[in-house]
């Protein structure tokens, strides 16, 4: 046999996302709650269980704007309360993902002339990029998540209407939903308009731009992982006989968590959430993330 080189591997020391917050609940208001199946007196267990669940909820939301970012932009931008940013504006903090420059906006020259106009050959510069994202990575590209503007870009090209015009699938999927149809071109086209998070001002901030599109092979270890930190918590608020049961008492939580605790003048009770996690592009060269207008 010939001799060959192993495949090359690195390291890369990574930073993680913490996020943590407390809720008190008010005890006088919660000794006269009633549950709302059988009208006793439960002390609010009922909205205390409503309000442990829309706590994981806001660690999830975390995670899918986490997401989007990296898939859009490549990067997460934080402000000096390290607040989550939309954009570069007013941030002190970042994590970046190392998305070449020819892997974003025009895609090195592959998008040569703007969606917008109905002349545009959209098909080509699929097939083009297609044939770079394989030369590249060897990995075949999947998905296209899109903004708002590109369905209409794609039903008043030339190229493409001709296409939707002798498919009966995906002229039936467009009339239905006014969305890319799936499978159009060799590629899953996902909505990613949607997308948004709520700033710590009450401000709803798009996660997507409306002539973008990002494309990604199928989703793999090799190169996305949502890696999960541990966070100490306690799995008893009780007195200990010394620091070394005391430290017994605690395990290393992974990803999301959650617990609780009693106070006792007055008696009330606080709640502790949290998450320690990073979505993370292990290999930032099969994700492309395009502008189709130049």
């Amino acid at each position: 046999p010939r001799k060959v080189d192993l495949r090359p591997i690195d390291d890369q020391p990574i930073k993680l996302i913490a996020s943590s917050f407390e809720q008190s609940f008010d005890p006088y208001v919660f000794t006269l709650l009633r549950s709302a199946e059988s009208y006793d007196f439960d002390m609010g267990l009922q909205e205390v269980k409503r309000q442990v669940r829309e706590a994981a909820m806001r660690s999830q939301n975390l995670r899918t704007a986490a997401v989007a970012h990296v898939l859009r932009r490549g990067r997460l931008d934080y402000d000096a309360n390290g607040e989550l940013l939309p954009n570069t504006t007013g941030s002190v903090e970042n994590h970046t993902f190392d998305v070449d420059a020819n892997n974003q906006n025009q895609l090195n020259g592959i998008i040569t002339a703007s969606w917008a106009l109905p002349s545009t050959d959209i098909p080509l510069q699929l097939r083009n990029l297609k044939k770079r994202a394989r030369r590249l990575t060897g990995y075949p590209l999947k998905y296209a998540l899109y903004g708002e503007n590109v369905p209409s870009y794609l039903t008043q090209n030339d190229y493409v209407l001709d296409y939707l015009a002798r498919n009966d699938r995906m002229r039936s999927a467009w009339l239905e939903t006014a969305e890319v149809p799936d499978g159009l071109f060799g590629l899953t086209w996902i909505a990613a308009y949607e997308t948004f998070y709520e700033d710590s001002a009450g401000t709803n901030q798009d996660l997507w731009d409306a002539d973008a599109v990002t494309f990604t092979p199928e989703v793999s270890d090799d190169w996305y992982e949502l890696i999960q930190g541990s966070t100490p918590v306690p799995t008893t608020i009780n007195v200990m006989t010394d620091a070394d049961a005391a430290m017994r008492s605690v395990k290393h939580q992974p990803g999301i968590y959650g617990y609780g605790y009693v106070e006792l003048k007055p008696v009330s009770v606080t709640g502790i959430f949290g998450d320690c996690f990073i979505p993370c592009l292990k290999n930032a060269d099969v994700v492309f993330q395009g502008d189709v207008t130049p």
